[in-house]
């Protein structure tokens, strides 16, 4: 009988570690788990903030005002546009 006992009371306290192994594993894992949700957290900020960024540079008045100030562009003199007739896939024009 006390052979059986001896078992039993190994089997409880190997099973009572796994227990604290895994409350320990589970843990740390809830800890992970919130570090990971944070950082989801900012990186939508900052892809929240990109947006806002990327709608105000491309802006048609700012598009516009870049290209005359940095790039020297302007738009083209009257009587200088040309305009090429277009051939449609059947061969007639319209």
């Amino acid at each position: 009988m006390g052979r059986i006992n001896f078992v039993l009371l190994v089997l409880v306290v190997g099973c009572a570690l796994k227990v604290v192994d895994y409350q320990h594993k589970a843990r740390s894992l809830f800890v992970s788990l919130g570090q990971e949700q944070q950082a989801e957290r900012d990186v939508e900020v900052d892809f929240t903030r990109l947006q806002l960024e990327q709608t105000s540079l491309a802006q048609g008045e700012r598009v516009n005002a870049v290209a005359r100030a940095q790039l020297k562009m302007a738009p083209p003199a009257p009587g200088t546009v040309v305009f090429l007739p277009v051939a449609l896939a059947g061969g007639g024009h319209e």
